[in-house]
């Protein structure tokens, strides 16, 4: 006989002699690798976690924490070396030489 659903969504039973509940089939708990993918690709292509987990029906939470995983795992970055030679643009010679005055 059928005894409700356990936390993941199975189908839980109960034997009629012993009385003791069970589930003969479980599904794993959490969302599919598939969907976890998805929700970065989305997050890389510019959508916000919000609209990731309206999209997909899921919450805000689990996308923060599935980015944060995934960030976690990346190689760190590399640091750009210092500039041996820097380039000032004009707008400093400019500022100092301001042509027209302004009326007040």
């Amino acid at each position: 006989m059928k005894a409700g659903f356990n936390h993941s969504g199975s189908q839980r039973y109960k034997c009629g002699e012993c009385k003791r509940a069970y589930t003969p089939v479980t599904k794993e708990k959490g969302y599919s690798q598939e969907t976890r993918m998805l929700a970065l690709r989305m997050y890389v292509e510019g959508s916000s976690q919000r609209s990731i987990a309206r999209i997909l029906k899921i919450s805000p939470q689990s996308v923060s924490n599935w980015i944060s995983d995934y960030v976690s795992k990346l190689p760190p970055a590399p640091m750009p070396q210092k500039p041996k030679v820097a380039e000032l643009d004009e707008l400093y010679t400019f500022l100092k030489q301001k042509k027209t005055r302004s009326m007040s």
